[in-house]
């Protein structure tokens, strides 16, 4: 009697065990996934298209949370030498209806990013009442799909579809770092 009993109990832990380690590997393995595309080196210049000194200091703030990773670096470019533009849009309809953000992404024959133009969306932002944190955070997610990064389903990722609260999750750093070993292929436009 007392053997069933043992056995029932371990069959009832083996159970509940297998299902929390498969939760947990479920949860670990929702890493960010990383597009076909990359750029040649693990770094951009960018520069600003937009006068505004407070959209301007988002996008310094997302830069600094990407850079200070160390797998990718936005390093300041110049007008006339630049992979990427930073700018803003009021633009509300269309493929902008309801998105906080948008990237355009341009790739070679071979499958490497050759520019990028990411737009903060301000009507948006701020009939959706997002915070200056919240719009930080959507700047670091549009600047992840300047790298290379598409949605994730990993609900503490920069890159979670419809994001303002998360900010760069290990994740995130995890794909970036192993950017180098993704293969190039095809793609072109990032929303959200």
């Amino acid at each position: 009697m007392k053997r069933k009993r043992m056995r029932l109990v371990l069959m009832v832990l083996t159970v509940i065990l297998s299902l929390n380690l498969g939760s947990i590997v479920e949860a670990s393995s929702a890493a960010t996934p990383f597009s076909s595309h990359r750029w040649r080196q693990p770094e951009v210049t960018y520069v600003f298209k937009t006068k505004s000194n407070y959209y301007r200091s988002i996008y310094k703030k997302a830069i600094k949370a990407w850079n200070k990773t160390g797998d990718f670096k936005f390093i300041a470019g110049t007008s006339k030498d630049h992979d990427v533009v930073l700018t803003t849009s009021t633009a509300t309809t269309g493929k902008y209806n309801m998105l906080a953000g948008i990237t355009f992404t341009k790739a070679n024959s071979v499958g490497y990013f050759t520019s990028a133009t990411v737009k903060l969306l301000r009507k948006n932002l701020a009939t959706y009442k997002y915070s200056k944190a919240d719009r930080v955070h959507v700047a670091e997610h549009e600047l992840g799909h300047v790298i290379g990064l598409q949605h994730s389903t990993n609900s503490h990722s920069v890159m979670m579809a419809n994001n303002r609260y998360n900010a760069i999750a290990g994740v995130d750093k995890t794909a970036v770092a192993k950017r180098d070993i993704m293969a190039v292929g095809k793609s072109s436009l990032s929303l959200q």
